[in-house]
């Protein structure tokens, strides 16, 4: 690099360069670009040190672009260290003036500091430059932070709202701020109002669902605070204070406190005898489906609930092998319960007489196929993470003995049970090509774990809950996706070595084995400030899930602002760490996704690993994605909040679903959505993908002669004039 130095240095004062020195720009330039790479592949393995100088490597070399002086100051930022990071913003924003998202990083920065007055003249400054919406939201809700921080509640609160009105992705963070300034000066009824807001925009975060319970609890609305502690149990099954606040609260609320649930409830089987089912739809194998399972995926225990059939239907006892009472007609009503002192099972009619009592299994069964069972009013023993709604259901019902009551399983046919778990994947409305995706990706998986094999006692494959398949009977499906699945009957697909059939709600911009959500891979991470730009800004419109307006805007962006004591109660009940004083990632994929988190607190710190590991301590059930970039501010050394900037929902493998809707809507068919995911390895069964229609032009006719066409005379057509033979001589 000292030619490069010499180059630079002759230009600068214009004196000849060494003549060694003319061929070696070449090489200096490749330096550059390595020092890039490494520099990079140092963010992503978590050393933060390394990268940095890397990037001071890059600012010595006096470059008038401020991306390198942007990036070292990212990495002092995630070193814990705002006080070294504020020059390298001041000076990325001289180098680059116009840029509103290097100003908001300054800004951030200032905000971390606790330099108030600097930090809002900033975030104006983004204002004043920005000309997207997403930076000029992002200023917003920063002047609204910092406004409340320093205690400035009334200029807050409509800078929030300022944020709200730029960007979709906002509400949710924005709405949140809003209510907690409105709790703050004891407004309960506008602070009720934009916690539910906030709720409806993201429903995926538990921390606004505890504030929302606290409030009803405090105002003395028992019904309110019951549903609001239902949902943050919901969200985190694990969390310590939802189910006693539940068990509490139901004291003072008359009646099933469920009821005050939005659930679906039928007093009648709504489908009788369906016409359009065919033989095949019934055709083997059958699946078993555990009801009413929890967000691990094992079904709950259930002390009542009641069954009606839409024809005559048999109660069979299975170790008797024996219709065990007389059938009930259509619309007769039967009632389950468990006495959990003779730990019995009564089976009452509807007159309230006891027909039957056992210990063993039995099932209920239609004596007529093309009919239905409904279960109503299940009461498990826990409803953390349950839909207690009524479920009209296919097939037969089966009731399981357990010390705590009772299992229920649904046996159903293969076909007639991908109607009910097909739609509940998509958005209503969505084209036919995504739900013929759907069809053939859940009946490879569904077979997939047919095939190998049943390892619990109840002889259950799957359950009805998103740790399998979300499966709601009858009342989730949709005439267009019961099309697509019988349109698509025994097609099924096996994956490319390394793979697995899954699926996700929105991989951001990459799902994890690089697979980009456009048609020409064009987007590469080349540095930590490209990162930082993705998760802060909105989707590129190049993406296939920017060509569906059906997709929901959370699935794409999200952001949350992160309470570090919470977290804190959460890493102490592993290790003792005390006052946080930074969070740091410890190393991400290539497509940026976080493999996870170091907790460093005054008297000790905490790893912890994995996708789940790092949701299960920084907000359980509330990061939508680990695609995120975490950005602290302090109150001294002691951490304040911390803002995650987040991208993409679910883990990231296999088929993105959002981009499935954009393809779909851009007219691909079904065969070539599973071939972007999944590349040219995939191999079908029972389908054959039609010939590529090849498009030849057409070849050049020749010019057409114009009407009245005479060709012209040539010299050899002039005619000759007449020439007399000379007389003949007598």
């Amino acid at each position: 690099m000292n030619a490069f130095f010499r180059l630079c240095l002759a230009a600068a004062l214009a004196v000849p360069p060494h003549p060694s020195s003319a061929a070696e720009p070449a090489d200096a330039e490749s330096e550059i670009i390595e020092t890039y790479r490494g520099s990079l592949s140092e963010y992503l393995q978590g050393r933060y040190q390394a990268a940095e100088a890397g990037y001071l490597y890059l600012v010595a070399l006096g470059s008038l672009d401020a991306g390198p002086t942007a990036n070292l100051a990212l990495m002092l930022r995630d070193q814990g260290k705002p006080d070294e990071a504020a020059p390298q913003w001041l000076k990325a924003t001289l180098l680059d003036k116009t840029d509103s998202f290097l100003w908001n990083q300054r800004a951030w920065n200032y905000l971390a500091l606790g330099r108030f007055k600097e930090a809002r003249d900033a975030f104006k400054k983004a204002v004043e430059n920005s000309d997207r919406p997403d930076d000029e939201g992002e200023a917003h809700l920063g002047l609204g932070l910092s406004d409340s921080i320093d205690g400035n509640d009334k200029a807050a609160l409509p800078e929030f709202e300022n944020a709200i009105k730029r960007s979709t992705y906002l509400r949710s963070a924005a709405s949140l701020e809003l209510a907690r300034l409105r709790l703050r000066r004891r407004d309960y009824a506008p602070a009720i109002q934009l916690f539910t807001d906030s709720l409806e925009a993201d429903r995926e975060q538990p921390e606004a669902a505890r504030e929302l319970a606290e409030v009803y609890e405090k105002t003395g609305q028992a019904k309110a605070a019951w549903q609001a502690y239902k949902l943050l149990g919901d969200l985190d099954p694990r969390d310590p204070t939802a189910a006693g606040k539940l068990k509490k609260l139901e004291r003072y609320i008359e009646g099933p406190p469920e009821d005050s649930l939005p659930l679906v409830r039928l007093a009648r089987p709504m489908f009788r005898g369906l016409e359009d089912e065919s033989e095949a739809d019934r055709a083997p194998p059958a699946v078993r489906v555990a009801l009413f399972a929890g967000p691990d995926g094992l079904p709950r225990h259930l002390t009542r609930f009641y069954v009606m059939g839409s024809t005559t239907t048999r109660l069979w006892d299975l170790r008797l092998e024996d219709e065990v009472v007389q059938a009930a007609p259509p619309y007769r009503q039967w009632e389950i319960s468990y006495r959990a002192d003779s730990r019995l099972i009564e089976i009452r009619d509807t007159n309230g007489n006891i027909v039957y009592v056992t210990k063993q299994p039995f099932r209920f069964q239609p004596t007529h196929e093309g009919y239905t069972l409904l279960v109503k009013n299940p009461q498990p023993t826990d409803v953390r993470g349950l839909d207690l709604s009524d479920r009209e259901l296919r097939g037969m019902l089966e009731v399981i003995p357990t010390p705590d009551g009772f299992h229920l399983v649904n046996e159903v046919p293969l076909q007639e049970y991908l109607f009910g778990i097909t739609p509940t994947a998509l958005p209503p409305g969505s084209p036919p090509a995504a739900y013929r995706t759907l069809a053939v990706l859940t009946r490879s998986k569904v077979l997939e774990r047919l095939r190998r094999g049943v390892s619990n006692a109840e002889r259950t494959q799957l359950c009805d809950g998103e740790h399998c398949f979300l499966y709601r009977g009858l009342a989730k499906e949709r005439a267009d996706s019961t099309e697509a699945v019988r349109e698509t009957r025994g097609v099924t697909i096996l994956p490319p070595q390394g793979m697995a059939l899954e699926e996700h709600r929105s991989c951001g911009w990459s799902t994890l084995s690089g697979v980009q959500d456009r048609r020409t891979p064009a987007l590469v991470l080349r540095s930590p400030l490209d990162f930082e730009r993705l998760t802060h800004r909105f989707p590129d419109k190049k993406l296939y899930h920017e060509a569906s307006s059906i997709v929901p805007a959370n699935w794409n962006r999200w952001v949350r602002i992160l309470d570090p004591d919470p977290i804190r109660e959460r890493v102490e009940r592993v290790a003792d760490v005390g006052p946080l004083r930074r969070i740091v990632v410890l190393g991400r994929d290539a497509t940026g996704r976080v493999q996870g988190v170091r907790v460093i607190g005054a008297r000790g710190q905490a790893e912890f690993k994995g996708a789940e590991a790092v949701e299960a301590v920084l907000s359980p059930g509330g990061l939508r994605s680990t695609m995120f970039s975490l950005l602290p501010i302090y109150k001294g050394k002691r951490l304040l909040k911390i803002l995650v900037w987040g991208a993409g929902t679910g883990h990231g493998r296999g088929v993105c679903i959002a981009g499935t809707l954009g393809q779909a809507h851009l007219g691909r068919r079904f065969d070539e959505i599973l071939d972007h995911y999944y590349g040219s390895g995939l191999r079908y069964q029972g389908y054959t993908k039609p010939k590529p229609v090849v498009f030849e032009a057409p070849k050049p006719a020749a010019p057409a002669k114009p009407q009245g066409y005479r060709r012209p005379r040539t010299k050899s057509h002039h005619r000759q004039p007449h020439r007399r033979r000379p007389a003949e001589k007598r």
